[in-house]
């Protein structure tokens, strides 16, 4: 199978998400989700190119409000939020590390397998449909695998990776304000969970969602 240099770009995305599920630091972990989704930023140049001017303007306006917004934004914001909460290392996960990595090197492999179901073959980038699916994978296995609510958000926003990914490789007539509008409604539910973090932390002392037994009452 011949890999595009947009397959090479989805793959590493993929390969970040793995990584992650390995790390338990907070800041190390939005730095890599920062990493992960300026891939996509190029990602979006590369298509640029490849309609041969005909939607290079919005290719270059979509890849600037990710790296903008997504790449940096957001994952500062989280920065800011880990810190309000002195939050340094997640230790409170339901599965070990080298179990986790275990688990994302199979969500992988998963997507490689599943390649021929997902793929618009005459979208010309099949493996980047193959690591979307990986992410979607990898992104539950971060969200049920960590325990403190900041790292689940990570989770969250490693799935509406894997959505915007297999969108802007795989739907050639997706419009791209519609892109724009899904890069922007994750701002808003990142800010909005964040937000809603911090109260919790402050009135229960820690974001542990196992022990919010005190929400239900």
């Amino acid at each position: 199978m011949n890999l595009s240099q947009i397959d090479f770009l989805a793959a590493a995305a993929a390969a970040t998400a793995v990584m992650m599920c390995g790390i338990t630091g907070i800041q190390t972990q939005f730095r890599f989700l920062a990493l992960q989704t300026a891939l996509f930023s190029g990602i979006c140049l590369l298509e640029g190119f490849s309609s041969h001017g005909q939607h290079m303007a919005q290719f270059i306006i979509l890849a600037a409000v990710v790296l903008i917004v997504k790449a940096a934004g957001i994952p500062l914001f989280l920065m800011w939020a880990a810190n309000k909460m002195s939050i340094i290392r997640d230790k409170g996960n339901t599965a070990s590390p080298p179990v986790t990595l275990i688990m994302a090197f199979g969500a992988i492999a998963a997507g490689y397998f599943l390649i021929p179901q997902f793929a618009v073959y005459s979208a010309g980038n099949p493996v980047s449909a193959g690591m979307a699916v990986a992410l979607l994978f990898i992104g539950m296995i971060f969200m049920v695998t960590r325990r403190l609510a900041i790292s689940q958000v990570t989770g969250f926003l490693i799935i509406e990776n894997g959505i915007f990914l297999y969108g802007l490789t795989q739907a050639k007539g997706m419009p791209h304000l519609v892109e724009m509008a899904v890069v922007f409604e994750a701002l808003i539910a990142v800010l909005i969970a964040g937000l809603v973090i911090l109260r919790i932390n402050r009135n229960f002392e820690h974001i542990d969602v196992t022990q919010m037994r005190g929400l239900r009452h």
